[in-house]
């Protein structure tokens, strides 16, 4: 299992120094790209709305925003931190004017997703005529991110992630923690060829990373283990580096 990686927000982040810059000026965005991901990685223990408007611009620089996962991802954090904290809008809405289309693809998401009272109003400014799928799309999802089922792609569970990361809110770590003992009771049982198999496990694997950088996650699976046995015991155990 700590072989096979899911993508999370801090090894997609980091790995955005290697884009090519969109513009002369996001070289000096880019030497920074670490920072702030390590600035959304831990936004739940140092909640700094300041940081959101350089974050969501050196995204959008780097041409992150242009990958539909990636925009998702981006979404989902955005949009958590404005729904726990409304104050904090005022940091990216309305959008730079320096925003691409695809950062502002984002903010529409983020406008749905938060389910902010003038979505619509936000729609409307944020996407143009030639963004009727990506707006049907948008109306046709639900909100907020916890109605979005977490095995139905892998996307689904990075933005879980992005969510979490964002505020700590342990309903999005329950569910990732719940996919991975889904995937201990499917590979025990020889079902690996079952549907949300493949998330599952990407779900065990992306606990297996971020548990050793972060006490709230390990704390949580601790006290999970308290109540399981069999495989489900055995693979959280594997995940806190338990012996057995």
């Amino acid at each position: 299992m700590a072989k096979t990686l899911v993508w999370i927000p801090i090894l997609l982040l980091a790995g955005l120094c290697c884009l090519e810059p969109r513009q002369a000026g996001a070289l000096d965005i880019s030497k920074s790209v670490s920072l702030y991901a390590r600035d959304m990685e831990f936004y739940y223990q140092n909640k700094n709305p300041d940081v959101l408007p350089g974050l969501l611009r050196s995204f959008d620089a780097q041409g992150a925003l242009a990958q539909g996962e990636k925009r998702l991802m981006a979404a989902a954090f955005l949009a958590e931190v404005l729904r726990r904290d409304p104050a904090a809008r005022q940091r990216i809405l309305p959008p730079s004017k320096t925003l691409s289309r695809d950062g502002r693809r984002t903010l529409a998401w983020v406008a749905h997703l938060a389910q902010l009272g003038d979505e619509a109003a936000l729609l409307a400014a944020l996407l143009g005529p030639e963004d009727a799928v990506l707006l049907r799309q948008i109306r046709s999802s639900p909100a907020p991110l916890l109605r979005w089922d977490i095995y139905a792609e892998k996307t689904v569970l990075q933005m879980y992630w992005a969510a979490f990361l964002a505020f700590g809110d342990t309903a999005y770590l329950d569910a990732i923690i719940n996919a991975a003992l889904r995937y201990a009771r499917l590979k025990a049982g020889g079902r690996q060829n079952e549907a949300g198999f493949p998330v599952c496990a990407s779900a065990a694997a992306s606990l297996y990373e971020l548990a050793p950088r972060h006490r709230a996650v390990r704390a949580r699976l601790e006290q999970a283990l308290k109540n399981l046995s069999g495989p489900e015991a055995e693979t959280l155990r594997l995940i806190l580096r338990q012996q057995q």
